[in-house]
């Protein structure tokens, strides 16, 4: 099996496909660490409290403009009662250092971004080799099919731990050119339920920044690890390698856009991509739909990442060599 493994590995590393998305994963960092720097240095003379009391009057303004969009009031409803928690405690919220940085990424990234670099790092990993002409030497390769198989998806596992510690890292060593390394010990609150139309604060906890990040980024992980599962199934299902990344790929971003546009479509809550935010929710940011807890999201992704996984070792252990 380590042989197997190794050996899809290198298969990746060929692709060049995680080179890529981790330069991508480089340039969007330094962007978001320059504005960030930006915005240090435009409020470096002025009271964070009052520019914090001045973006609570701007979202509240805006609050009133989104009784439209249900979604979207219940998101600025939450964030005002956070930053008026902190306001109130004398705590500056989200200020601009590195290990904020690294903090924000599981949160940002992983809304659409980094579930999409890993679909194009699994979606092929099957159907690349129908691809190259080699499907017909490795279904005839005197090794068991779900031996194959699983090689294949532990690779891609691999990979997305990669990626995801790599985009760590990259935030944490970018940003600290431009802002202070410090910060680690910082506190941070998480936990805010919307509950109706008000807030509970009953659920919110507080943590130091470095254990509040590494909580979001095993969230972030697991969901990663699910999304990666999922494209793997496409992958058995297509022969194409664009037709299995363009699938995962149309998922992923119809089924934000689905889910932010249509918040009374209670059926909704159980697509997969509306659970996928898993930082997002940790951190108190209301889902899409009600009735969405955490272990309801978590409990969701298991389910479909087990019934994906059914379906490509059914398919791939019985695929037809010459088919």
């Amino acid at each position: 099996m380590i042989d197997l493994i190794r050996n899809e590995v290198l298969k990746l590393l060929r692709r060049r496909r995680f080179t890529i998305a981790v330069v991508i994963l480089a340039v969007i960092l330094s962007a978001v660490t320059y504005g960030q720097y930006r915005q240090l240095q435009s409020a470096k003379d002025g009271d964070w409290r009052a520019r914090t009391q001045q973006t609570i009057v701007r979202y509240q303004n805006a609050m009133r403009r989104a009784q439209a969009n249900p979604t979207w009031a219940r998101s600025l409803r939450l964030e005002i009662a956070r930053l008026q928690y902190y306001l109130d405690r004398d705590i500056q919220p989200d200020k601009p250092n590195a290990p904020y940085i690294v903090r924000a990424f599981a949160n940002i990234a992983g809304f659409l971004l980094l579930p999409l670099l890993v679909s194009v790092l699994a979606s092929d990993v099957v159907s690349a080799e129908h691809a190259e002409g080699t499907d017909k030497l490795l279904l005839t390769h005197p090794v068991r099919r779900w031996r194959i198989l699983t090689s294949k998806l532990a690779a891609v596992f691999l990979f997305t731990t990669l990626l995801l510690l790599c985009g760590a890292l990259l935030g944490f060593t970018i940003s600290s050119f431009a802002l202070e390394s410090r910060g680690w010990g910082a506190p941070t609150f998480s936990g805010f339920r919307l509950t109706g139309e008000t807030v509970d604060f009953a659920a919110v906890r507080q943590l130091p920044l470095w254990q509040d990040t590494l909580i979001a980024y095993g969230l972030e992980w697991y969901a990663l690890l699910m999304v990666a599962s999922i494209a793997v199934m496409l992958s058995t299902i297509f022969r194409s390698s664009a037709a299995s990344i363009g699938t995962m790929m149309a998922a992923l971003i119809g089924g934000t856009i689905l889910t932010r546009l249509t918040p009374d479509w209670i059926a909704g809550k159980y697509f997969f991509v509306s659970a996928l935010p898993l930082a997002d929710y940790y951190t108190g940011q209301p889902p899409p739909y009600e009735g969405m807890p955490l272990l309801f999201c978590i409990s969701l992704l298991a389910v479909w990442a087990a019934a994906a996984l059914i379906v490509a070792y059914g398919l791939f252990t019985r695929r037809d060599v010459f088919g």
